[in-house]
C-alpha cells in the first residue's frame, strides 16, 4: 500500500525514502501501512513477528501478522522459540518460509536431514503444510485460510511456500550449485506467466491489453527511478535523530 516512489527512493538510500534513506532495501518500513520491513539478522524477524502478534492480542487489536523468511533462516534456533510461544499463547500470526531450494547458495538437502521444512510445525502441533508458490492462486487460497484461522482465534499457521529464484543471491553469486537446465525448467512455470495465461484463457484478456498493462507498469517504474535519482541524499545530521544520549547513563564516568 505504500507509495512506490518512496519505496524506490529508499532502495537508493535517498532522503525521500520510506525510512529517509537510512534503512535501504532490508528496512523498507511503514507504520501507517503496518509494514514492518526486514531484518539485518538472518531469521531475526521470526520472533519479531510473533511479538507483534502478541502485542495485537494483548491490546485486543483485530489484526494478523504475516512473517516471511527464507529456507536458510528456518535453521535458526529462534524459530523454535517463536513457534513454541506462538502456540502456547495462541497468537494471531502466520509464519511463511519462502523455500527457493538454495537459501544464499546452499541446498536444503545440505542443511538438514529432511527437505519438508513445513514439518517443523508438527512438533508444536501447529497447523502447517506445503504450498506451490509458483501458482499465485494456490498461495492466495492457503494464505486466506491461515489468516482466517488466526483472526478467528485459531492461532498460528506455518506455511512452506515452495518457490524458486532465477538469478543468484547477489552479484557475486556464481551459482555453481545448480545447472542452467534446472533454471530453464522452473522458468516454464513462472508465476507471472501462469497468471498471464489464465487471464487470456479464462478471463478473455487479449495480448494487446496485456501489452498496454506492461507498458503502463514499465512507465511507472521509470518514473519511480527518476524520482529516486533526482532525490537528495539525507543530511548527515539525520543519523543522530535515530540515536539518543542519556546524560545520567549508569556506569559511565562523568565528563571532566
Amino acid at each position: 500500500g505504500h507509495d512506490p516512489f518512496r519505496v524506490m527512493a529508499e532502495l537508493y538510500g535517498k532522503a525521500t525514502g520510506t525510512s529517509q534513506g537510512l534503512g535501504g532495501s532490508m528496512h523498507i518500513f511503514s507504520k501507517e501501512h503496518r509494514f514492518y520491513g526486514g531484518h539485518g539478522i538472518v531469521g531475526g524477524q521470526i520472533p519479531l513477528g510473533a511479538g507483534i502478534a502478541f502485542g495485537d492480542k494483548y491490546h485486543n487489536v483485530d489484526a494478523v501478522t504475516l512473517t516471511f523468511f527464507g529456507d536458510g533462516a528456518a535453521r535458526q534456533g529462534s524459530l523454535h522459540e517463536a513457534f513454541n510461544l506462538a502456540m502456547l499463547w495462541n497468537l494471531p500470526v502466520v509464519f511463511c518460509v519462502e523455500n527457493n531450494g538454495y537459501a544464499m547458495g546452499t541446498s536444503v538437502e545440505r542443511t538438514a536431514n529432511h527437505t519438508d521444512i513445513w514439518k517443523l510445525g508438527l512438533g508444536y502441533e501447529m497447523p502447517c503444510g506445503p504450498v506451490d508458490a509458483m501458482d499465485p492462486e494456490k498461495v492466495a487460497e492457503a494464505m486466506s485460510e491461515a489468516i482466517e484461522r488466526a483472526r478467528s482465534g485459531g492461532g498460528p499457521t506455518f506455511l512452506e511456500l515452495k518457490t524458486y529464484r532465477y538469478r543468484g543471491h547477489s552479484m557475486s553469486d556464481a551459482q555453481h550449485y545448480r545447472t542452467k537446465d534446472e533454471v530453464a525448467e522452473y522458468q516454464k512455470i513462472d508465476p507471472i506467466t501462469q497468471v498471464k495465461d489464465r487471464l487470456v484463457k479464462d478471463h478473455g484478456l487479449s495480448e494487446d491489453e496485456i501489452k498496454v498493462i506492461d507498458k503502463r507498469v514499465k512507465a511507472r517504474v521509470a518514473e519511480c527511478e527518476k524520482f529516486a535519482e533526482d532525490s537528495p541524499y539525507p543530511e548527515k545530521s539525520v543519523m543522530y535523530d535515530a540515536v539518543y544520549e542519556q546524560e545520567d547513563y549508569p556506569f559511565l564516568p562523568a565528563k571532566s
